[in-house]
C-alpha cells in the first residue's frame, strides 16, 4: 500500500467520501483524538479552535460555514462553542 497523500486506493476513497467508515459527533468545546478525512458542519456555523493534519500545517481558529465540509487526514479536533442546533460532524478514515 502506499503512503502520504496516495495511502487509500481508488475505492478505499470512494467510500471514505461516502462515509462508509462512519462519524462522530463532536460536541461544543470537544478536543477529540482521532482519524477522521472530512469536517462537516450542520445546521449552523461550527467554530474550531485547532485541527492536527496529519500531512500539512496545523490549522487554528476559523470557522466552517453551515453545509462546508473540509477534507484532509485530521487526527485532532477542537472545537469551540456550537450553536445549540448545529452539529459537527467528523468522518471517520
Amino acid at each position: 500500500m502506499a503512503s502520504g497523500i496516495q495511502k487509500y486506493t481508488v475505492v478505499e476513497s470512494n467510500n471514505l467520501a461516502l462515509g462508509q467508515a462512519g462519524l462522530d459527533v463532536l460536541a461544543t468545546d470537544a478536543n477529540e483524538a482521532g482519524t477522521w478525512v472530512a469536517i462537516k458542519a450542520l445546521g449552523g456555523d461550527i467554530p474550531i479552535d485547532a485541527v492536527t493534519v496529519s500531512n500539512g500545517d496545523p490549522l487554528t481558529s476559523f470557522t466552517i460555514s453551515q453545509g462546508d465540509i473540509i477534507y484532509g487526514t485530521f487526527t485532532n479536533i477542537e472545537v469551540g462553542t456550537v450553536p445549540a442546533a448545529a452539529r459537527c460532524l467528523a468522518y471517520r478514515g
